[in-house]
């Protein structure tokens, strides 16, 4: 069984006094830096930060990388105590550069320090987190793995698509393992949010807004502006047809072939993008005719709970706790899976 938290990808510098201001751990979280200053993380930060915000496909150097990743393993370590093995990933175009990076920081013995007064009356706490192996494979994987997880006795070939925020990632998957030919990248959802957030600058006075509320208006269908509540509907629509035809449509006929179609069974979508109709209904179009196209069950968590079965297979013998940790752009996401312990460490 896996069990899975969601924070929303940012984070602010924050040393304000904040007592009792979130009911729990997940929604409360402010984490100390190497350097000892304290932020918001999460929806902490959306809630009482004034401007939250993450580097787009951050470096595991980067301090937002950092934080985030302190909250997943933090999260982990609430729900599970003891020892663990970390999964986490990065789509392809990052992977090569970041992984080394990554396995650096994360297997390692982490002390972790966050203030507990934003949901408690414990003040500064320390948390020991012991992180004995990790494993980064690229993102697609992870999803890929999810997939197959979920009908372990399918044996059929799909098109996998990952409709992240950052990145845009497809390839045809079969019970072998990913063919490495036909994987692309492209611009992700950013693409489209950019440019309806500009579309609205030519009608509207928009601020200081910063990308993450545009992105979260631009889910939401709508963003107040000068305290007058503006629909995004039909900007979104426009902008999420002009993506599709311009990024995503254009990779895919350059990259699958015909014979790459006949041994498919179906199209999958996941990430974020798979939430949105119209991109569904754009996908349909295009290919309906040919093969099913298909949303996954919970698409935005399919990276992360993928990477926490990779955990648990390799953990396969040791006493320890199976996880994987999604830092996305968008939101990141911890999966813990539950059943990890299986004795003699």
């Amino acid at each position: 069984m896996l069990k899975t938290y969601t924070i929303p990808s940012v984070i602010e510098a924050n040393s304000f006094e904040l007592n009792k201001v979130a009911p729990d751990l997940l929604h409360g979280l402010r984490i100390f830096d190497d350097r000892s200053q304290p932020y918001l993380v999460g929806d902490l930060a959306l809630s009482e930060g004034n401007a939250p915000h993450k580097t787009l496909n951050s470096s595991p150097d980067e301090n937002d990388y950092r934080l985030l990743s302190r909250a997943g393993m933090l999260i982990a370590s609430k729900e599970n105590d003891g020892a663990m093995y970390l999964t986490t990933g990065f789509p392809s175009l990052s992977y090569q550069v970041y992984r080394e990076k990554a396995a650096n920081w994360l297997q390692n013995n982490h002390v972790i320090r966050y203030d507990s007064s934003t949901f408690s009356d414990n003040g500064i706490s320390e948390q020991h987190v012991s992180v004995v192996k990790t494993f980064v494979i690229p993102e697609l994987v992870g999803c890929d793995i999810s997939i197959r997880d979920n009908d372990p006795n399918d044996q059929s070939s799909y098109f996998i698509v990952s409709l992240g925020y950052g990145t845009f990632e497809a390839a045809l998957s079969t019970p072998s393992g990913l063919i490495q030919r036909t994987m692309v990248s492209g611009s992700g959802l950013r693409y489209a949010i950019t440019g309806a957030a500009k579309e609205l600058m030519r009608t509207h006075f928009v601020g200081l807004k910063t990308e993450n509320q545009f992105d979260f208006g631009f889910r939401e269908g709508k963003i107040v502006l000068n305290r007058q509540m503006i629909s995004l509907l039909e900007l979104r629509k426009k902008a999420l047809h002009q993506y599709y035809a311009q990024v995503i449509s254009p990779l895919l006929s350059k990259t699958f072939n015909d014979s790459d179609f006949s041994k498919a069974s179906s199209i999958v979508l996941l990430g974020g993008g798979a939430l949105y109709d119209e991109l569904i209904e754009d996908f349909a179009n295009e290919f309906s005719q040919i093969i099913p196209v298909k949303v996954f069950p919970e698409p935005t968590l399919a990276a992360a709970k993928g990477y926490a079965i990779n955990s648990r297979r390799n953990a396969e013998g040791n006493n320890v706790n199976a996880v994987g940790l999604d830092i996305g752009n968008a939101n990141s996401v911890v999966s813990i899976h539950k059943e990890a312990s299986y004795g003699g460490f």
